[in-house]
């Protein structure tokens, strides 16, 4: 991506120029960044609630969902997102259960509702190789994992072991599970076989490698990488997958490339990182050396804006998942990846083209 400062291009449309999971009624907002003359990089594909998006809610719900937030099968507090094709996987904190919205099948069921494995305070969530679903519950002090039917099939945490698991990650290639104990200041690393801690890294401090009440972790699918959000060392730092301290960056202020309340952290496959900030209500986008590279955000409830921004997920299309907690939903965005504009030839013709018509427009 191109160094620049993100501004936001909102096109409004009555039929949607491409296709994808989102509901036609979600898909009339089009966002696209940078504006024109750049490259488009980012776009807005949609945002989801649980059953209120296969209803036929008033068009103004699509911009605050006031009317839907909480009710029935809808998130109230939702936090760590992650998602397989065209089915969401959302903790929500209030309610304590994991809701899965199935975008293609119109419908909303649960993760850890019954007694088995049954959920408190669920924060983070990430896939394993065989398709079962970890999700860590910071009241209960364990992770559990569940099978697609929703049997309870792992649980990890121990008395002690834990004294507030949040963000989790898992190295797929390797078949390991990083999970963030924030107030230990540490990442506790598993063997997802057999459940055996393997290592942790990280302690309270302020060096390198040392951590002060970190919260979430991704995993750059390129090498391994672990990154994780020290939160109130207002910085992320980027470890190997041994855990060996490899760099950081972020500081305490609010100019770009600098935190006051980073949360939510993801990684493309291109090795972008996007790092939410609750403060700011934004979401920067660094390279993986740490320079930044775009932002987008603002406090507000109309698509492209937020309130209290959480987790982020990064799927293996470069569709980029934003948790908006406080407005009770998640966001989507499609990276504009190399590998995408390969795939979708046409819709990234007529991407350009409306950054095109958009340039014309301005000049005129």
């Amino acid at each position: 991506m191109k160094r620049t400062v993100l501004y936001l291009l909102s096109t409004i449309l009555l039929l949607s120029m491409f296709t994808g999971c989102a509901p036609q009624k979600q898909q009339e907002v089009r966002i696209i960044m940078p504006p024109p003359p750049e490259e488009p990089r980012l776009f807005y594909v949609g945002s989801y609630r649980g059953e209120a998006d296969f209803t036929n809610n008033k068009a103004l719900d699509i911009f605050i969902g006031e009317e839907t937030k909480g009710s029935g099968k809808n998130l109230f507090k939702p936090y760590g997102v992650a998602a397989k094709g065209d089915v969401l996987y959302v903790t929500d904190t209030a309610l304590g259960i994991v809701f899965v919205i199935d975008i293609k099948n119109k419908k909303v069921t649960f993760l850890g509702d019954r007694p088995a494995g049954k959920l408190a305070l669920p924060v983070g969530i990430a896939f394993g190789p065989d398709g079962i679903v970890y999700v860590s519950d910071s009241k209960l002090r364990k992770v559990f994992g569940y099978a697609k039917n929703g049997n309870l099939v792992f649980a990890i945490g121990e008395k002690g072991e834990f004294r507030r698991p949040s963000g989790i990650a898992i190295n797929q290639k390797l078949n390991r599970l990083y999970v963030v104990d924030t107030k230990s200041h540490n990442v506790k690393v598993y063997d997802l076989k057999s459940g055996k801690l393997l290592f942790e890294f990280g302690k309270r401090g302020i060096k390198e490698g040392e951590f002060n009440f970190p919260t979430n972790i991704a995993i750059d699918p390129r090498n391994g990488n672990v990154a994780v959000v020290d939160t109130q060392n207002f910085r992320v730092q980027i470890f190997d997958q041994e855990g060996e301290f490899l760099t950081k960056f972020g500081r305490l202020g609010d100019a770009p490339g600098m935190f006051a309340r980073p949360k939510g952290i993801g990684i493309d496959t291109e090795g972008h990182i996007y790092v939410a900030d609750a403060a700011f209500n934004n979401v920067q986008i660094f390279d993986d050396k740490g320079t930044v590279l775009l932002y987008f955000g603002g406090a507000g409830f109309a698509p492209g804006k937020f309130y209290l921004p959480a987790g982020i997920y990064a799927d293996e299309n470069d569709r980029i998942y934003i948790v908006d907690s406080f407005n009770a939903r998640v966001q989507v965005y499609q990276y504009v990846s190399e590998a995408w504009k390969k795939k979708h030839p046409e819709e990234y013709r007529k991407l350009k083209m409306l950054e095109s018509t958009k340039k014309d427009e301005k000049t005129e």
